[in-house]
């Protein structure tokens, strides 16, 4: 398994103000939800447990859709006493079939839409062979509308 860090084609990070491109523009949960359907499964598992912890400066969200067999580990972090900050995100996954990534992003918040205004901060993908980087690239690159640019890590 070889590491990868997306330097370019991660998806586009629409203006807090334009409604119609937040709402259309893809990220990480499509992203996903592609992957796991087109490498055997039935798209994004159910989410299937929740915690949340909070101290006076983070509120932790912890999802997990599917299970750490095969499924997306979700980190939320938010503060709770404004909307002032990013909510930062970390996807991992668990299971995929020649891959495992590692998507960290952070949203901010778009009025009433809530947090929904996606900012790629990083994305490492582990592949276990260039054909399963290339099958990420091609599904990436079909939702995204990007070619990803990967440079080797480990």
């Amino acid at each position: 398994m070889f590491w990868m860090l997306l330097t370019d084609g991660a998806p586009e990070e629409p203006d807090t103000g334009d409604w119609d491109a937040l709402c259309a523009t893809p990220g990480p949960q499509q992203v996903l939800a592609a992957l796991f359907q087109e490498l055997g499964h039935i798209g994004l598992p159910r989410s299937t447990s929740t915690e949340v912890n909070e101290d006076e400066t983070h509120r932790i969200h912890t999802i997990w859709l599917g299970t750490n067999m095969l499924g997306v580990k979700v980190t939320e972090i938010e503060s709770p006493q404004t909307t002032a900050f990013f909510m930062y995100c970390t996807w991992e996954t668990f299971g995929l079939v020649g891959m495992k990534l590692i998507w960290k992003f952070k949203l901010d918040r778009a009025g009433q839409l809530g947090y929904c205004a996606f900012r790629h901060e990083k994305l490492e993908c582990a592949f276990d062979t260039v054909e399963d980087q290339q099958r990420f690239s091609e599904i990436s690159q079909r939702i995204i509308g990007k070619v990803p640019i990967f440079t080797l890590l480990k």
